[in-house]
């Protein structure tokens, strides 16, 4: 009995330390795995974030060019409709100007342009010539202000010689609060400035004072606009003797003029 009751213990102890050593090496297989299983989900997880971000990266940039397109589509569209009001704008300013003497000016568009060069004449080519009944010595204006004569005639177009060319002589007068008026002669200049020489009544001539046609010389009419005054500079002996005008007109930029129709 006494040895039953050993045998038995024997076994109950013999399964204890098997299921010991089976759940010691069970243990042990499980950390001897963890570090390749934690390289493992290291590694799995930097090149799934890689990838992810490859395919992000590569959405953004889609649509950042996506944005892109938009963007120059929507600035296209708001140059052309800033165009469309500018001509607009300028075709309207036209028609005013035509309606208010429908028979004292002819509309014509610029066809070319020439001048700039050191002794070149400053002109303009138009599309109306003397089957539409333009003649030389015409006035030739834009809403702004005046823009210079007609000094050469086809059939179908006119050649116009700008007041910025020293060949057109401009009878102005400078406007003043006292209603005395300073008058003098428009001399020729460039885009940006004319020259207005023999200034009478200088003490008169107030910078940013308007500078008009005076209608003396019996070409150009009285009280077309030319520009406005900048500045006067005297001669040696402290009168003033011309100043300098910025035109109204930009002369680089004309698109359409008005003849003044011979009487």
């Amino acid at each position: 009995m006494k040895q039953k009751k050993n045998a038995t213990w024997l076994v109950i102890t013999i399964a204890a330390i098997v299921a010991f050593v089976f759940i010691s090496s069970k243990q042990a297989a499980v950390e001897a795995a963890y570090p390749v299983e934690r390289m493992s989900q290291s590694f799995s997880r930097k090149v799934m974030t890689r990838i992810k971000g490859f395919f992000n990266a590569a959405e953004a940039k889609a649509e950042n060019v996506r944005l892109k397109r938009e963007v120059a589509a929507l600035a296209l569209m708001s140059g052309d409709v800033e165009r469309l009001e500018m001509e607009n704008a300028r075709l309207r300013r036209a028609l005013e100007y035509t309606a208010k003497a429908p028979e004292k000016w002819l509309a014509a568009g610029v066809l070319s342009e020439q001048g700039g060069a050191a002794g070149a004449r400053k002109t303009i080519r138009v599309d109306k010539g003397s089957l539409a009944g333009v003649k030389e010595n015409s006035v030739v204006v834009v809403p702004e202000g005046l823009v210079g004569l007609v000094t050469a005639v086809s059939l179908h177009t006119s050649e116009i010689t700008l007041i910025t060319d020293p060949s057109v002589k401009v009878s102005c007068e400078v406007e003043s609060e006292r209603d005395v008026r300073s008058r003098g002669i428009i001399v020729g200049g460039n885009d940006d400035i004319v020259v207005l020489k023999h200034l009478s009544n200088a003490a008169q001539a107030a910078p940013r004072s308007r500078v008009l046609t005076s209608g003396l010389g019996g070409i150009f009419p009285r009280g077309i606009e030319i520009g406005t005054l900048l500045e006067v500079r005297k001669d040696a002996k402290g009168l003033a003797s011309e100043g300098e005008v910025l035109p109204n007109v930009e002369y680089s930029n004309l698109e359409d003029v008005f003849i003044r129709r011979a009487k």
